[in-house]
């Protein structure tokens, strides 16, 4: 489904991923692990064209994305909830969810906002609230509406549990896991928090300085604990 052959990213003159093949089959979720400056935010950024200077081959369905714009990425089914979730603190829920419509392929049907609230009841008592007046854990729920509403073929979520609380962090596992046995949704999640990565996700890659250290089943992972030690630790 999507794949990607040595990407490269820069900042600048800053050369920051370095090579990097990933492979997402439909439906599956993946988690991109690493510690902070790895390279992780960047490499969703870069497959969407949202920053960086990307250069290699990204492909969608069989279809390269490589020289496309952003808007014309997002339409054709990428989907990023950025870290730091942008809601619009003067829009409504509801209005903040409505603004990823416009990521839609044309001809494609959004999900309405009752299949919002079916997918993430958390956000049903929300809707009429403003975008200031929401928690951080609100905030990613309605990030994450905001996310899927144009029914994408690959939702990015960047770091979604940093920064909530535990109980927060579970509901919001319940909430991708969900969306992922319901809808088929493809997904790339950026973690620190093991758990949470291993709980929303099939398989992992490891990054390290803008390099992959590391790719296989969590099974494979538990085989190599030298790998927690010289890549995660702090």
């Amino acid at each position: 489904m999507l794949e990607v052959s040595h990407l490269d990213a820069f900042y600048g003159q800053s050369h920051i991923l370095h090579a990097i093949d990933l492979r997402l089959a439909a439906g599956e979720s993946v988690a991109l692990l690493g510690r902070n400056g790895a390279g992780k935010s960047t490499f969703l950024k870069t497959l969407l064209n949202a920053g960086p200077r990307g250069s290699g081959q990204i492909a969608l369905d069989g279809r390269p994305l490589s020289t496309e714009a952003t808007h014309v990425r997002a339409r054709r089914g990428l989907a990023l909830v950025p870290e730091d979730r942008r809601i619009f603190p003067k829009l409504t829920v509801a209005q903040n969810i409505e603004m990823g419509c416009h990521a839609a392929a044309d001809g494609k049907a959004c999900y309405s906002l009752d299949e919002i609230i079916a997918l993430l009841p958390m956000v049903g008592p929300l809707v009429d609230r403003l975008g200031y007046q929401l928690s951080g854990g609100q905030q990613q729920m309605v990030a994450i509406a905001r996310g899927i509403v144009s029914r994408p073929k690959v939702l990015m979520l960047d770091e979604p549990a940093e920064g909530l609380a535990p109980v927060i962090v579970d509901e919001l596992g319940d909430a991708i896991n969900r969306i992922r046995r319901s809808e088929g949704m493809a997904m790339i999640i950026t973690e620190q928090n093991l758990d949470f990565a291993r709980e929303t996700s099939d398989r992992l890659y490891l990054l390290d300085v803008g390099e992959v250290v590391f790719c296989g089943s969590w099974a494979d992972f538990d085989d190599r604990p030298d790998l927690v030690d010289r890549y995660l630790a702090l």
